[in-house]
């Protein structure tokens, strides 16, 4: 693949470029090398990111930095992913550059070992994409960003923690920007972009310093054990108060959507009263 120029905006604060090599540590974990290594010095979030043109996963590959020794708020973007994938194993679909496709290394400690990442990821997305193009976008529970009733971005969490409660998670997003949802089958009735929104090409730079500058603060708020962010988070849900169908990989329940809980778990309420709390699952809203 040709070497890929990022052009930055004059307006927005640049993030200055390495000239060191990216760490050596690093390399012993990582199955592609980084072609680049940049930061964003003001950011907790982005204080260093690693710059690839593809890689199977962005997981992976931040998965393997953590493993590596990374520093909290490592971000690892690539221009493309062979096998990008989202929950439930399912694919996600993007051309090379027309997604934004990120993950994070967290840390905890800093972050404490319940930290809601998942809602967390969300709202930042949720946020950066109603900033960036002026229009009002919901959460679909768990944590799909939407614009007019079509999926937007998605958010991914994996994690691994030890029995003394230290370890990490990685935040993965991928973020519709200049995607043409009629190019792929499986999405061209589902998905939208911020081109599509906005009937034009988005530059990439923009978009992706909004995105780190709202994680970094949702993640600052996550630390200091601040609720602020699942009340927020709570008032972008689409489906509360509703009756929906949640499917899981056990199969599917249905009940009314009461409300969620301080990790982001729904609580549904079932026939006969009973609560359920649910960690995951895929909501339709019942006819």
């Amino acid at each position: 693949m040709d070497a890929i120029t990022l052009h930055w905006a004059t307006d927005l604060p640049r993030p200055s470029t390495s000239k060191r090599p990216v760490y050596n540590v690093y390399m012993q974990y990582f199955g592609v090398t980084p072609r680049s290594e940049r930061t964003y010095p003001d950011r907790v979030i982005g204080a260093r990111i690693l710059d690839y043109d593809v890689v199977d996963s962005t997981m992976d590959e931040a998965r393997a930095a953590a493993v590596g020794g990374a520093p909290h708020g490592t971000v690892c973007r690539s221009v493309a992913q062979r096998v990008g994938r989202g929950r439930f194993s399912r694919r996600w679909e993007s051309n090379p550059g027309d997604s934004l496709l990120l993950s994070v290394v967290l840390r905890m400690p800093p972050l404490p070992i319940n930290a809601a990442v998942s809602v967390a990821g969300s709202l930042a997305v949720r946020n950066s994409v109603a900033e960036t193009l002026g229009v009002e976008c919901s959460i679909k529970w768990p944590n799909d960003v939407l614009v007019a009733s079509k999926k937007i971005a998605g958010v991914l969490v994996e994690s691994q923690i030890t029995v003394d409660g230290r370890g990490f998670a990685i935040l993965g997003i991928g973020l519709n920007v200049n995607l043409t949802p009629e190019s792929f089958e499986g999405i061209a009735g589902t998905a939208t972009s911020m081109s599509t929104v906005l009937g034009g090409s988005v530059a990439m730079d923009c978009v992706e310093e909004t995105l780190i500058r709202n994680i970094d603060s949702v993640v600052a708020e996550l630390v200091e054990g601040n609720k602020q962010t699942i009340d927020q988070w709570r008032t972008h849900l689409t489906m509360l108060g509703k009756e929906v169908i949640i499917h899981t990989r056990e199969g599917a329940i249905q009940g009314q959507a009461m409300d969620v809980d301080e990790e982001g778990a729904l609580l549904l309420q079932v026939q006969g009263g009973a609560i359920h709390r649910m960690m995951e699952g895929d909501v339709t809203l019942q006819n």
